[in-house]
């Protein structure tokens, strides 16, 4: 079985993020800050209507309702300032950006600095998300496509069919039924499918360029392009089915529905828990 690591949390995770070496994640309401490996190093009262959290490019926020998105101390997680943004935001992260979406009104924005939102960005029908630096890719719950590249890319499987949507390693993955999709974000060609031990799944992360992903039935299945031929699947018992799934360079946490605890899995080669 594959080696992991149980961090004890003061209740059920309603939200969580990370970046290259700390997770944040809101429980109880405290909003926790925690290095890669598990030691909490801070520890804060959690703001009521907290829906989503996210970490990149040195920036960390959250979205509390009714649509409000607030720019957090990344150090401690307090409060710097904030934005209302619409009715039903939410926080997506990848490629070293993090975008708002404001599912109310199919729109969304980059935060492009404290305070700061970048252009308007509309995105009608969209049911999956990924954020890759300065660009959104996204699935509509009417069709079959993705857009965010210079043309949409049929993905060929409708939206009851498809799960988690994420960018990684230059590619924007999306889990299927027994695999995965790859669509290159350079030329937006879709590959071949790839097989995988389950799907579809709706957690995937990104662990500095190794993609994880998983339900939390069946332990996690990962993949790092650079060194793996096929979809490796880690065996580790993660308590249940996902709420959330977070990675750092190169240890994924994983919080299952009801219960107050993380699973810390090391997905890199020759990591160890205790880095």
């Amino acid at each position: 079985m594959t080696p992991a690591r149980t961090v004890p949390l003061p209740g059920p995770v309603l939200a969580a993020a990370a970046d290259g070496a700390t997770v944040w994640c809101a429980a109880a309401g405290r909003l926790l800050t925690f290095s890669a490996a598990g030691s909490l190093t801070a520890d804060v009262p959690a703001p009521g209507g907290l829906r989503s959290l996210a970490a990149a490019g040195g920036q960390l926020a959250m979205a509390t309702e009714p649509g409000v998105v607030s720019w957090l101390e990344p150090r401690d997680a307090t409060a710097r300032t904030s934005l209302p943004v619409g009715r039903q935001a939410v926080l997506v992260a990848g490629g070293g950006a993090i975008w708002v979406f404001d599912r109310a009104t199919q729109r969304a924005r980059r935060l492009a600095g404290v305070g700061t939102l970048a252009e308007l960005v509309t995105l009608p029908g969209a049911d999956r998300i990924a954020a890759d630096g300065t660009r959104l890719w996204w699935t509509a719950r009417e069709d079959t496509l993705l857009r965010g590249g210079s043309q949409p890319v049929d993905l060929r499987v409708g939206p009851g069919e498809r799960g988690g949507l994420a960018a990684c390693a230059g590619s924007i993955w999306c889990s299927i039924a027994g695999g995965l999709l790859r669509v290159g974000g350079w030329a937006a060609e879709l590959g071949p499918p790839l097989e995988a031990p389950e799907g579809p799944v709706d957690h995937l992360c990104c662990a500095d360029g190794i993609l994880v992903g998983g339900s939390g039935r069946s332990g996690l299945f990962c993949l790092d392009p650079r060194i793996d031929a096929d979809v490796r699947h880690l065996d580790v018992d993660l308590g249940g089915p996902l709420d959330h799934l977070v990675a750092t360079h190169a240890v994924v946490w994983a919080f299952a529905a009801g219960r107050s605890e993380a699973t810390l899995v090391a997905v890199r080669a020759g990591q160890h828990l205790d880095d």
